[in-house]
């Protein structure tokens, strides 16, 4: 477990000289205000950076009779492309589809195919044809589940549920006992890099630490796939084929 908002914040401080608070997240002092926000704000923007394995989330849908919309996960941050599938036909769905992609599927004359379309509308998704038993107007027999996985924003672990158990995840940290999926050390170098660019200082050093340390985080996070020079399995990696026209020395 990642130490908590107070230890990382109290060990920030003490890298740049500063006196360490005992409190932060109820401390009327400018400088544990600010600090505390300053956590926050990297927090958000880590979110943000790249698909952290630790806020992949997974959402089912079991359609109902004659609803088209549903709502996304309360921390839905964005979606995952290209992972929204139907269970129950076992085939993936199309989209996101834009405004005149949507527009064009519920007026024009021939709108509905074999395959279930998706958008993303405010805090839902949208599914067409409209799901339902009665097929006749073209909605897709039921049962019909859908999922599809997205980012969460719970960043957060709540510090009540540390010693309660099942963890509970937050947007926000709001007490000095929280703490958060990101390492201390890339947590430390940025509080250090913001709270340096926030005063006016010269942040070159600061930048290249916090730099340093989210590259380490990004590339330990999760492994690759093996990526091929060939064009294709069944190719030798150098042919007629991807070598490109010119000429050539005897």
């Amino acid at each position: 477990m990642n130490s908590t908002v107070l230890d990382v914040i109290r060990t920030a401080c003490a890298e740049m000289s500063l006196q360490a608070p005992t409190s932060v997240a109820a401390n009327p002092e400018l400088i544990p205000q600010q600090l505390f926000a300053l956590y926050n704000a990297t927090g958000e923007m880590l979110v943000k950076r790249r698909f952290w394995r630790e806020l992949f989330g997974e959402a089912t849908i079991n359609c109902v009779d004659g609803q088209a919309a549903y709502p996304l996960p309360p921390d839905f941050a964005r979606p995952l492309s290209q992972t929204e599938w139907d269970q129950t036909n076992r085939w993936p769905m199309i989209g996101p589809e834009t405004p005149q992609q949507w527009q064009y599927l519920k007026s024009g004359i021939l709108s509905t195919g074999p395959r279930e379309r998706f958008r993303l509308v405010g805090s839902t998704i949208e599914i067409w044809p409209v799901p339902g038993a009665n097929t006749t107007g073209g909605g897709l027999p039921l049962p019909l589940t859908l999922s599809y996985y997205y980012v969460s924003k719970g960043w957060v672990i709540d510090g009540d549920s540390i010693a309660l158990p099942p963890l509970v995840r937050k947007t926000k940290a709001t007490k000095d006992t929280d703490s958060c999926i990101f390492e201390d050390r890339l947590m430390i170098s940025g509080i250090k890099f913001r709270f340096y660019g926030a005063k006016g200082f010269d942040t070159t050093s600061f930048a290249a630490e916090w730099q340093s340390n989210l590259d380490d985080a990004i590339a330990q996070d999760q492994g690759g796939p093996i990526l091929s020079l060939a064009r294709a399995p069944q190719f030798p990696l150098i042919t007629i084929y991807n070598i490109p026209d010119g000429n050539w020395p005897g």
